[in-house]
């Protein structure tokens, strides 16, 4: 019974925290690079380490601090699986659409699956705005994920298993 009750909560978790929007409302990918400052890194270049992850629940990870916040939220195991479509919720700090850059250890780019898509409602409580992102990482190794905002940036520097 207990299982059945943590099942239905996180189902009910997925559907409020991860509806799709009308296409009106998706944020747009920015080529334009950040004027405002770095929150900072969620692990460290080349994985050494690579981000942690909270344990129980849905895995999350982030940083909130005087200058601002950067979170993300993974619909899958972490680390994540080469191959495998990966979802991942972000709440990040600042003004301005977002944009990603995902690449792997020798500089190549990945685009997204799909996304950024704004998120209007969520139970995640954490600060700053939401939006949702698809990826599938060809091999594993360590990816370095950057989000920028027009006054905002940060890292996460994620390690993907074969």
């Amino acid at each position: 019974m207990a299982r059945f009750a943590v099942s239905l909560g996180l189902a009910l978790l997925l559907a409020m925290a991860c509806g799709s929007p009308p296409a009106s409302s998706r944020a747009t990918v920015s080529p334009v690079a950040p004027t405002g400052g770095f929150l900072g890194s969620l692990g460290t270049p080349g994985c050494l380490p690579a981000a942690t992850f909270s344990k129980g629940g849905m895995p999350e990870t982030g940083e909130s601090s005087s200058r601002g916040s950067l979170w993300a939220l993974f619909f899958s195991t972490v680390p994540p699986s080469a191959g495998s479509d990966v979802k991942v919720v972000w709440r990040m700090t600042g003004s301005g659409s977002f944009a990603f850059r995902v690449s792997d250890a020798a500089g190549q780019p990945l685009p997204l699956l799909w996304g950024p898509e704004v998120h209007g409602g969520s139970t995640w409580n954490r600060p700053g705005e939401e939006v949702g992102t698809g990826f599938n990482f060809p091999h594993a190794g360590c990816w370095q994920i950057h989000v920028d905002r027009s006054d905002a940036s940060g890292d996460l520097w994620l390690e993907v298993i074969a």
